[in-house]
């Protein structure tokens, strides 16, 4: 009969992706409501002919920031969590009993880079050699992530995460530069499209021919801010080119991010997959 049970284990890493889906619910329901976005205003620079759309009125996000990074740090609690009771589920096995020092049994990280990593004591070298497995100094070990932004191992980023929620709110709020609308910035159609009886046609013929109607777009000063007179973007829109100054010309949707500006759900799905990988792992590995 196995010594190990990894019971308690599976259902942390259960309750934290209920928490991840559920918070993903929220966020966007948040994000979908009309009320949520910041308001942007227009002011035409004559030089250059683009208007400048800033920010000009902020909702009170607080509540929602405070929501999401509560919610936040509950789940890297229970991931945490999921892994320290692995670890002590194979240093009870390694023991035949309670461990001498069961305060200091956790899901150890090993972050050396001298290939020689030794057993730790508190667990059997065939668990260890698992656990070892999916260490930071083993980088990602052939393992699939779809991880876009700049490189960080999973059990570092955990680690952070759960060290940073003792001290701080983990979330906040960012302006994304592709998520804003605006009022029409054109009255009629691109050359590739042309109304029919029937409604739309598309013309591929014609993709590459001059589009004089089009806007123009220049992130390159924007500041990512949510703040009164931050800028979001620049436009070069010939339909506004009358108006010097539009005092609503749209909304801005809010992002929220995690430290570094990293996406909260998708970090949180990214942790979730890595902790389900070393269970799963041990489970088949060291029953």
């Amino acid at each position: 009969m196995s010594l190990v049970d990894l019971c308690s284990a599976k259902a942390k890493l259960r309750r934290a992706k209920m928490q991840c889906e559920e918070l993903e619910a929220y966020i966007e329901t948040f994000r979908g409501d009309a009320g949520s976005g910041s308001l942007l205003r227009a002011d035409l620079d004559p030089v250059t002919g683009y208007h400048i759309l800033r920010i000009s009125h902020v909702p009170d996000y607080h509540p929602a920031v405070e929501d999401v990074s509560l919610s936040v740090g509950d789940i890297i609690n229970n991931l945490r969590c999921s892994l320290d009771h692995l670890a002590w589920q194979y240093a009870c096995a390694h023991a035949q009993g309670t461990p001498k020092k069961p305060k200091n049994i956790s899901f150890l990280p090993c972050s050396g880079d001298s290939g020689q990593h030794k057993t730790p004591g508190i667990f059997a070298p065939a668990a260890w050699g698992r656990m070892h497995e999916f260490q930071p100094c083993r980088g990602g070990n052939g393992r699939p992530d779809s991880w876009s932004g700049p490189y960080i191992h999973q059990l570092d980023l955990l680690t952070d995460l759960s060290n940073s929620d003792k001290h701080q709110m983990l979330a906040h709020i960012e302006l994304h530069s592709n998520r804003f609308e605006t009022i029409p910035t054109r009255d009629d159609l691109p050359p590739w499209v042309m109304k029919t009886d029937t409604g739309i046609e598309f013309l591929p013929e014609r993709v590459n021919d001059p589009d004089p109607g089009a806007a123009l777009l220049d992130f390159s000063h924007s500041s990512h801010l949510v703040e009164v007179g931050a800028e979001v973007v620049r436009m070069h829109v010939p339909l506004w080119s009358d108006f010097p100054a539009i005092e609503q010309v749209g909304t801005a949707t809010p992002l929220f991010a995690l430290p570094e500006g990293r996406p909260v759900v998708a970090t949180l799905q990214r942790l979730s997959q890595y902790v389900e990988a070393v269970v799963f792992d041990l489970e088949q590995n060291c029953p």
